[in-house]
């Protein structure tokens, strides 16, 4: 059964470029899966999307991106959520972590990693949670060590989703201070994976799946130029990549596979019709509600969280 849930009118490009990513994802062979942003790791399906231009869309061209608007990304995205597609390999890189270097990054890591994570060729884990910093993410625990051959990284961090199929981390770590400093003395780092003295242990969970992991630095050491942004900003800047992480098309397209498979189940039942109904109208009103289709392109260097508080 169809279920349209694009509650809103597009111009005649972005129509077709939905309509683009349709056909393509009618022609590929996959299972969908809900949450597939995070449980279905495909490193071959991402590297079609980066041939056909659709990882790295509104990257700058100079670091092999596409130059092209929110809006089209989130087409494109809000498609293969849709469709339970296999993107978790490189959801986080290309959701975020691209935002992250272009924003922050030295020139050089930006020509490292920033066309590979446009071509589907480079994919990060997160590592910002800990077993005694979750909901309290200040309180990070985690210590990077200034050393002569780069900073040394001792500590341990928990939910860490996708991290065994990482090329690379970013890490959120305490350069300077006590955990009692709270905001202060934070910093991030882009940590190459695997590394010798990082441990990945696989999280399973209740229903069979491995897509978290706890990942214990134990004295790892990463070179000099690993630190991204300015040593003690790591707060501001993980705050605003997170503007990226919590407003996306995943927090409410991710079960559509559900209801799609559900309502195919249950095609001709009068009362699962009615149930439908509401379900669909459900999350058609959360599809309108997205504010990547009303508002108007912001000036450069207006931050991302920003722009979703408005």
């Amino acid at each position: 059964m169809t279920i349209e849930l694009s509650a809103y009118r597009l111009g005649t490009d972005a129509q077709q470029l939905r309509d683009e990513a349709r056909d393509f994802l009618e022609s590929c062979a996959f299972a969908p899966r809900c949450d597939a942003w995070m449980t279905a790791a495909d490193p071959e399906f991402s590297r079609l999307l980066g041939a056909r231009g659709w990882l790295g869309m509104t990257l700058p061209r100079r670091y092999g991106g596409h130059d092209r608007s929110p809006l089209d990304r989130f087409v494109v995205n809000e498609e293969l959520l849709a469709a339970g597609a296999p993107v978790a390999a490189h959801w986080i890189a290309d959701r975020q972590m691209g935002p992250s270097i272009l924003r922050n990054g030295t020139e050089a890591q930006r020509q490292r990693y920033l066309p590979a994570i446009a071509r589907g060729e480079c994919f990060f884990a997160i590592g910002m949670s800990e077993p005694d910093a979750g909901s309290d993410l200040a309180s990070v625990r985690t210590r990077a060590r200034q050393v002569p051959d780069g900073w040394e990284i001792t500590g341990t961090k928990l939910w860490t989703t996708g991290a065994h199929v990482a090329d690379a981390m970013m890490l959120l770590a305490r350069t300077d201070g006590s955990p009692e400093d709270r905001h202060t003395g934070l910093s991030q780092f882009i940590v190459g994976l695997p590394n010798p003295r990082v441990e990945i242990r696989p999280i399973v969970t209740v229903d069979g799946e491995h897509h978290f992991n706890e990942v214990v630095f134990d004295a790892a050491v990463v070179p000099h130029d690993s630190l991204l942004g300015e040593r003690g900003a790591g707060w501001r800047q993980v705050t605003a990549e997170l503007a990226h992480e919590r407003s996306g098309p995943e927090r409410w397209m991710s079960t559509v596979p559900l209801l799609r498979a559900w309502a195919d189940q249950q095609a001709g039942d009068p009362v699962a019709a009615r149930e439908l109904g509401r379900l669909t109208a459900r999350a058609r009103g959360r599809c309108a509600k997205c504010p990547c289709r009303w508002l108007p392109p912001w000036p450069t260097g207006v931050p991302p969280m920003w722009q979703r508080l408005w």
